[in-house]
């Protein structure tokens, strides 16, 4: 079923997922000078806010990967990780799998109500799955410019 916001949410998918596709994977993992973070924590964070937004808060199944909450959760940086990060390739792969899932469970249950509603860190409240899928739009572009800048000031390195 078509609709405005998963339509606009897909679009945004699609919009980082295509142009994160031709970095390779070591270029994914440059942390700017004055950057905490790198292309790949920006990709894996919005997978896991995706979740957690989308699925959890929903009550639908989440499908966190192992250890992806010790790497992408907010507060997280690559300069802590003393873990191995999942590779660029994986990471696109669970994204557009991640917006797959989206448009199949939820795309007919937008108007249904969370219980409970969710008060943001910032004081917003959501009450129903189209409220949440809606910030995830906001969050994804705003990820997906921070990407963009990220790539920008890789390649004037060179």
């Amino acid at each position: 079923m078509s609709n405005f916001v998963t339509d606009q949410l897909g679009f945004v998918r699609h919009q980082t997922v295509d142009y994160v596709r031709n970095i390779n994977d070591s270029a994914s993992e440059i942390i700017p000078t004055g950057l905490k973070n790198n292309i790949k924590w920006n990709l894996g964070h919005m997978y896991v806010i995706h979740e957690k937004f989308a699925f959890q808060l929903t009550g639908e199944e989440t499908k966190y990967p192992a250890n992806f909450s010790n790497l992408f959760d907010p507060g997280t940086k690559p300069s802590d990780w003393n873990i191995e990060p999942p590779t660029l390739s994986q990471l696109i792969n669970l994204l557009t799998e991640q917006i797959e899932r989206v448009e199949s469970i939820l795309s007919n249950k937008l108007k249904e109500e969370i219980n409970p509603h969710y008060k943001s860190s910032k004081g917003l409240i959501f009450t129903n799955v189209e409220q949440l899928l809606g910030f995830l739009i906001y969050h994804e572009a705003m990820h997906f410019a921070t990407i963009k800048n990220i790539k920008s000031i890789i390649n004037s390195y060179v």
